[in-house]
């Protein structure tokens, strides 16, 4: 588990871009990473969320893969279309998470019910400068079935 201090410094480093069409759930979890320390843009469409992501600044992709509308899916998809390198991690309720991460190239997820600071430590992973820039880390949550 990551220091307090190393935490600091990641969330000082990083904006987490949270996209899904759960309104509810997003906002909830934003306000969550923002009570940690994190800054967050917590946005509902793939479009919203590629023009965050085209913004200056580092920045951590923060998505829920299979929500009713697809939002997370497509955000994925278009980046790598683009081959833009974006650190991304997933959580979702669906069984086969780990089977639609690989489909996608995310090799960061969580299955729900998962504790808080495995999503901390998850995010922290995903944007290290050691796990592979291309590494798609995508945190979906509330996987549509």
């Amino acid at each position: 588990m990551s220091t307090n201090r190393t935490k600091n410094l990641f969330a000082q480093r990083f904006r987490v871009v949270l996209v899904g069409d759960d309104e509810r759930f997003t906002y909830a979890l934003g306000e969550l990473l923002q009570s940690a320390g994190l800054t967050v843009a917590v946005v509902n469409t793939a479009s919203q969320a590629l023009a965050e992501l085209d913004r200056p600044g580092r920045r951590v992709l923060l998505c829920d893969l299979a929500a009713t509308q697809m939002q997370g899916v497509e955000t994925v998809v278009t980046l790598r279309n683009r081959r833009t390198s974006v650190p991304t991690v997933a959580i979702s309720s669906m069984p086969n998470i780990a089977q639609h991460c690989a489909v996608l190239g995310i090799r960061h997820h969580l299955s729900q019910p998962f504790r808080f600071g495995q999503l901390m430590d998850l995010l922290e992973l995903a944007a290290r400068p050691s796990v592979a820039p291309s590494t798609f880390s995508v945190v979906s949550a509330a996987l549509a079935e």
